[in-house]
């Protein structure tokens, strides 16, 4: 073979390859394409996987006996099963209940751990008479779950959980798409509460990421007449997994639309640099000055605050990032008037702007996801915790009391 043909071929292999994996990464993404599990994902992807490892995505659903798994007292006379029954494990930081199995099914054990008040709740809730967790659980607690068989390829919160199933990915070496967006529906697959579409699972059974979450789920929402179990009636939670609902009634699902469809232009031309505050996409990349208008499609979603692979309680960015030293950006001759604590109070945005409203563990620990202030007078209309009396602020005092102080500092303010 002469050298010609022989460089010839070596060229027409090399562009061939070229132009297949250009083809191969413009592909879709297979809807045949099916669930490989975490641990295909490791060798590639490190550092990801070590800080999902660590999180607590990892132990919604572990084996009773591994390791540093139980943190309840299963030998409690307070329960009816014995521990001999209990097979899976779910959650541990604030709560921890138990599955065991059945006839080659899971099913709910009565009781759920209160961490923080070490003791056994074994009323109060519906699930413990319909132990399905096939119907109830297994959509947010498993990976690649076959709602027919119930077989599911692996528990907990994974790594196709978020991106969807990964076997084209792995299967092409790699080239080949998986899905990885910051966009909130991933985590109000399970940070909701409702049904699925037909009626039967409290998941959104068939839905994949990249989906509409809303063709699959149907979510509960707040009557804004009267308290029920989940909702405070001001539209607040009062239950958690109800993040994602909460987070589309405040205003950080707007703050891209605001300037794409509803923005005046009062404060001048719409530039990058309003982007790295108004846009997802330019946040997180931290290149925000190569973004315009045209390149982004998310506004402040979950994945911005959150460190989705790693510590969930641990925020990327605080609020200051965007809302330098108070709330009006735009505006900051009003910020002086804007906190009435000292700085020695040491008050953070979150416990005024995202108040502790929701019970979970016994207490309120968790935070509403619908920014904005909670007002004394809603405490006496409903029930609700307050902005004022939040966390370690001025939760000794009264309604009355803190009534008077906000009408004093902010009933004048405009």
């Amino acid at each position: 073979m002469s050298n010609k043909i022989f460089f010839a071929l070596i060229g027409f292999v090399l562009v061939s390859l070229v132009f297949g994996v250009i083809y191969i990464k413009d592909l879709p993404i297979p809807e045949n394409s099916e669930y490989v599990g975490s641990l295909t994902c490791q060798s590639c992807h490190l550092d990801e996987h070590t800080d999902w490892r660590d999180s607590l995505h990892t132990k919604m659903m572990r084996r009773v006996g591994s390791p540093g798994v139980v943190v309840a007292d299963l030998e409690s006379d307070a329960i009816t099963f014995h521990a001999k029954d209990a097979v899976w494990a779910i959650g541990g930081k604030w709560e921890q209940q138990f599955m065991g199995e059945e006839d080659g099914a899971e099913t709910l054990l009565p009781g759920a751990w209160l961490v923080s008040q070490q003791k056994w709740k074994t009323t109060g809730w519906d699930g413990w008479k319909v132990p399905q967790p096939l119907q109830r659980c297994h959509g947010c607690h498993s990976v690649g779950l076959n709602v027919e068989s119930g077989k599911f390829v692996e528990p907990s919160v994974g790594c196709e959980s978020c991106h969807g199933p990964g076997s084209w990915h792995t299967n092409t070496i790699g080239l080949g798409k998986i899905y990885s967006s910051i966009d909130s529906q991933v985590c109000g697959q399970c940070h909701t509460r409702g049904r699925s579409t037909n009626g039967q699972y409290f998941f959104p059974e068939g839905y994949r990421p990249g989906k509409q979450l809303a063709d699959y789920f149907k979510e509960e929402e707040p009557d804004y007449i009267q308290n029920s179990s989940k909702w405070w009636a001001n539209g607040q939670p009062r239950k958690r997994h109800q993040e994602y609902y909460s987070w589309k009634q405040g205003g950080h699902v707007n703050s891209l639309n605001s300037l794409k469809e509803n923005y005046s232009g009062q404060y001048g031309k719409v530039t990058s640099k309003c982007l790295s505050c108004h846009a997802g996409e330019a946040i997180n990349d931290h290149q925000s000055q190569s973004y315009q208008l045209k390149d982004v499609q998310y506004g402040i979603t979950c994945a911005v605050c959150h460190n989705t692979h790693g510590d969930i309680d641990k925020p990327r960015l605080d609020c200051a990032s965007c809302h330098g030293e108070g709330a009006s950006y735009h505006q900051p001759d009003k910020n002086p008037q804007h906190i009435a604590c000292p700085q020695s109070a040491k008050v953070q945005c979150q416990q005024c702007h995202m108040p502790l409203t929701v019970m979970n563990g016994g207490d309120y620990t968790l935070h509403s996801h619908r920014a904005g202030i909670i007002p004394p007078g809603d405490t006496r209309q409903f029930g609700v915790p307050n902005s004022c009396g939040n966390g370690a602020c001025h939760k000794d005092k009264d309604v009355d009391w803190l009534e008077a102080a906000y009408q004093k500092h902010y009933g004048k303010l405009k």
